[in-house]
């Protein structure tokens, strides 16, 4: 695949594990909109966010075949987005993103050459497990956790990818708790290769316990809702901040 150009160095991107959420700039980075599986338009995603003042929303759009709006969806919603964003531009930042799969172990993601290029930002995810899919039904834990851990650090190691999508939660919420000195050592292997961990309340509850190791280890961090309904845009940013 071509290079993806990209518009923000992660320390412009994202939150220092080790300053007060408090005095940090409110930003939302994981949102979708009907594109895939939100609930609500892009138009009205935005509306919303901004009337909540947040400063900064990122769309991060599925790209499983299963998820999404149809064909040609994706560049409808890069084109609606792009022609959107500028009245927003004086309050609020729109950017083009994607929360994309692993396909298996080997670095490979659930992208299609158009959207590597044309995202403004890569938020990597362990969804359905390879080899097995979205039916986690009668996996056994050891496993779960194997494969959640390997497809983790797969995408650690993947050279476009953002941000890592909420560490250690499918198989928390759908199978059993993810260790957490296997999240500790994702968050230090993602520090060691310039990624961000997305802390997300939908599945990193309680979430102090994964705000102090992020501040333990110094890595950076994204903050991700899981918004797929407007109304729930700016949670993780409220959730962090009230830990303090």
């Amino acid at each position: 695949m071509s290079h993806r150009v990209k518009r923000f160095h992660p320390d412009e991107l994202f939150y220092p594990a080790d300053h007060p959420i408090s005095g940090l700039p409110f930003w939302e980075h994981h949102v979708h909109s009907n594109f895939s599986d939100g609930s609500a338009s892009a138009a009205q995603v935005m509306a919303i966010a901004q009337g909540k003042g947040i400063q900064r929303l990122i769309f991060t759009e599925h790209t499983e075949p299963e998820l999404v709006a149809g064909p040609g969806w994706f560049r409808s919603y890069v084109d609606t987005v792009t022609g959107l964003r500028p009245a927003y531009a004086d309050e609020m930042s729109v950017l083009i993103g994607l929360e994309v799969p692993i396909l298996n172990f080997s670095g490979h993601l659930l992208i299609s050459e158009e959207m590597y290029t044309e995202a403004e930002f890569i938020l990597g995810a362990v969804h359905a497990y390879p080899g097995y899919g979205w039916d986690l039904t009668g996996i056994e834990p050891e496993r779960a956790i194997e494969l959640e851990f390997r497809g983790l650090l797969s995408l650690v190691r993947h050279p476009q990818v953002d941000a890592i999508a909420h560490p250690g939660g499918v198989c928390h919420k759908y199978v059993t708790p993810f260790p957490m000195e296997l999240f500790d050592e994702v968050v230090c292997q993602a520090k060691a290769h310039g990624k961000a961990i997305e802390l997300n309340p939908a599945y990193h509850h309680p979430m102090a316990p994964y705000l102090e190791i992020c501040r333990q280890r110094g890595v950076l961090i994204s903050p991700g809702s899981n918004a797929h309904h407007p109304e729930d845009a700016g949670l993780a940013w409220e959730v962090l901040r009230q830990i303090e």
